[in-house]
């Protein structure tokens, strides 16, 4: 009998340690989240008004869509936001990219990070179907910022590893030429027909993925690992193409202030969010 007692009481103790040991985690992942970089509205506001004669939005509790009007939708953008930043601190970005005739969507992601919520677009897909179908057959492409960009490569690698890939047109037209996003006939995963990365590299292999990809980066970025960004090229698609925007930062992809150990710009956030906009339109259009 005594033995029995004596296990439960073990049992019983390393239970409650356990439960301790959950909760505390939790607490600690609360505290680390909380401390978030929080959007510079004043930025994206100016930048709103500057294009309201071509863009309009609106939000809900999934996601923020930002809408061309009077001119031709030329790609679906789905962004996915930088790690511990807040959502709507890529407006600016995505007005900006809006004006130039892109349906742009930014998640909101559960505590702002994107990990925790890498499947979002699929809730986004579903959430907004009957709009979708108004769309029209236009090309999609997943970008992400930082953290978030690792995130929207993990979602392609796991859409190609569940076998959701397309191979083009029936003629199998090949993949997009010169690294450009938007020839006719490329692959798709997961619908997507390439992946944009803002300041972030991918942490799983798509080297042997049809897609293209376009990396942009700041020259003075100081939050970027170069060494690993570097070696994880060895994981881009072989259409992959390599933009630098001298003077440009990690923070000023989006509207947040620099963020802590960034390098100093020599550019303003404004510049940098418009010649990121011109560099992807550029990509995607291969005008």
């Amino acid at each position: 009998m005594g033995n029995k007692r004596s296990k439960k009481k073990i049992f019983l103790t390393l239970s409650l340690l356990l439960v301790l040991i959950l909760l505390a985690f939790a607490v600690s992942f609360k505290i680390y989240t909380s401390n978030y970089y929080a959007t510079d509205s004043s930025i994206v506001t100016d930048i709103k008004w500057q294009v309201r004669d071509r863009v309009v939005s609106y939000s809900d509790a999934d996601a923020t869509v930002f809408l061309p009007t009077n001119q031709k939708d030329k790609a679906v953008i789905v962004f996915y936001p930088g790690g511990k930043v807040e959502f709507s601190a890529y407006g600016g970005l995505m007005y900006t990219l809006a004006a130039k005739g892109y349906i742009c969507v930014i998640p909101r992601m559960p505590e702002n990070l994107a990990f925790l919520k890498i499947e979002a677009v699929d809730e986004i897909r579903k959430n907004y179907a009957e709009d979708i179908t108004t769309v029209g057959d236009i090309d999609w492409y997943l970008a992400g910022h930082s953290l978030g960009g690792v995130a929207a490569a993990r979602y392609l690698a796991e859409q190609a590893a569940a076998g959701n890939v397309s191979s083009g047109d029936s003629e199998g037209a090949g993949v997009a030429e010169n690294g450009k996003g938007g020839s006719e006939g490329s692959p798709e995963v997961g619908g997507f027909k390439g992946l944009i990365l803002c300041a972030s590299y991918p942490a799983d292999d798509l080297s042997e993925l049809g897609i293209s990809l376009l990396s942009i980066r700041g020259s003075n970025d100081g939050v970027l690992n170069l060494n690993k960004y570097e070696k994880n090229k060895k994981f881009w698609p072989s259409h992959a193409e390599e933009k630098v925007i001298d003077g440009g930062i990690h923070s000023f992809f989006g509207c947040y202030g620099i963020q802590k150990g960034d390098g100093e710009p020599d550019i303003t956030n404004v510049q940098q969010l418009e010649t990121t906009a011109e560099m992807i339109d550029e990509w995607i259009t291969g005008e």
